[in-house]
């Protein structure tokens, strides 16, 4: 099996900041689960605000009986004075689905993937093809994390009842544990490539190491990255085989050319974080914003929010973080403060999120190009840039733009 495309990863362990080298590796995991889950929350609650679940089936994301057609989204257009006209249409969901996310796409567009909960399940992983879903049959509580232009889907999950966690792959309607490195007992899996390379971390203990996967198979060669002292932790893999991801202390976004890693500035005003994704020359992350956070904004447990920590709900909210863009050939980088970036193209577009406000896709020159819909966060964008995916309404969509 040769794939021919490759799949922007949805950061395994979220938009949080990599935790300090004292937490354990169950806390790591467990920070970056609740992460994903609270963004989800963030992008189809209609109840204000809220505490944050801590399980998985406990999220509402369609908010409706099972076996129940999702509600219709309108067909509408962008504002005139947009170069582009995009169209929302909704996507169908498997049969029994109560919720239902999309967390990846293929950069051709054609594809995506997420996970879909249900009465029988608090976690499938599913893969969509145009129109049609297809549920994954894995061992346990799972999502898909990444897919290319084959259609070959990657993820975790976790065993019902052991808890154990383990990296997999989807291929010809068949699914593939993915092996650990000698002397490891976990590992997830968080994106894939053109030449079938796929990404993740795998833990033992208190300790994390970024890997990669040459293939997609259960005998697939499993290479550990060499990693700065204190570890670190890899994200996304590009068609190239560059490897993206962040030192596991917080310290900075880091990057792996040739398997060799080395550190990527933080841009001015920024310091700490991770790069979360990457296509061609292109990463994308999230940093932390130099100095304290401002007053007013608390945790759920009422202690002040950390550097780079997303506080859910209420008028005292505080995001101290900023999404980051790095540009591997000329070495340049910048901050896209209005708000986080989800995803990447190949040319440097990126897909922003805005808490209480509509996504957008911003040019590579800086201008944005909003995107039609109610409370719409978007995580998945093509390569070229005319096709994206994501929530509005509470429900998965698809956008696609063309010229007028």
């Amino acid at each position: 099996m040769t794939p021919d495309g490759e799949s922007r990863v949805r950061e395994v362990l979220a938009t949080v900041e990599p935790p300090p080298a004292s937490m354990t590796v169950t806390d790591v995991v467990n920070a970056g689960r609740r992460t994903r889950r609270r963004r989800r929350w963030l992008a189809t609650s209609t109840a204000g605000a809220a505490t944050v679940a801590v399980a998985v089936g406990a999220i509402s994301l369609v908010n409706q009986p099972a076996g129940t057609a999702p509600a219709q989204v309108p067909a509408t257009e962008t504002a005139a004075s947009d170069p582009m006209i995009c169209v929302a249409a909704p996507i169908d969901v498997p049969a029994g689905a109560t919720d239902a996310f999309v967390n990846a796409g293929s950069p051709d567009g054609r594809y995506l993937a997420g996970a879909m909960t249900s009465k029988k399940s608090a976690g499938t992983p599913v893969i969509w093809d145009g129109a049609k879903a297809t549920t994954i049959p894995v061992d346990g509580i799972g999502e898909a994390q990444g897919v290319n232009n084959s259609g070959v889907v990657v993820g975790e999950s976790d065993r019902e009842g052991s808890g154990g966690s383990f990296a997999w792959a989807f291929a010809g309607g068949e699914v593939v544990e993915l092996p650990l490195p000698d002397g490891y007992t976990g590992a997830e899996a968080s994106g894939i490539n053109a030449r079938g390379q796929v990404s993740g971390v795998a833990f033992k203990g208190d300790d994390v190491a970024p890997v990669v996967w040459q293939e997609p198979s259960a005998t697939a060669r499993v290479d550990v990255l060499k990693a700065p002292a204190g570890g670190a932790m890899a994200f996304g893999i590009s068609d190239e085989g560059v490897v993206v991801g962040g030192k596991r202390d917080g310290g900075s976004a880091y990057v792996w050319v040739d398997g060799e890693g080395r550190d990527l500035p933080s841009p001015t005003g920024t310091e700490g974080g991770s790069a979360l994704g990457v296509r061609g020359d292109w990463v994308y992350g999230r940093l932390s914003k130099a100095g304290d956070p401002p007053g007013g904004g608390f945790t759920p447990n009422g202690t002040p929010p950390a550097r780079g920590q997303v506080i859910v709900g209420g008028p005292e909210s505080v995001d101290w973080s900023a999404g980051a863009v790095w540009n591997l050939a000329t070495g340049q980088s910048f901050t896209v403060e209005s708000g986080q970036i989800e995803a990447i193209s190949r040319t440097g577009q990126v897909a922003v999120n805005q808490e209480g406000r509509p996504a957008f896709i911003r040019e590579v020159d800086g201008d944005p190009r909003p995107l039609p819909g109610l409370k719409t966060y978007l995580y998945v964008l093509s390569d070229d840039g005319s096709r994206a995916a994501g929530v509005s309404g509470g429900q998965p969509v698809r956008w696609t733009c063309a010229d007028r």
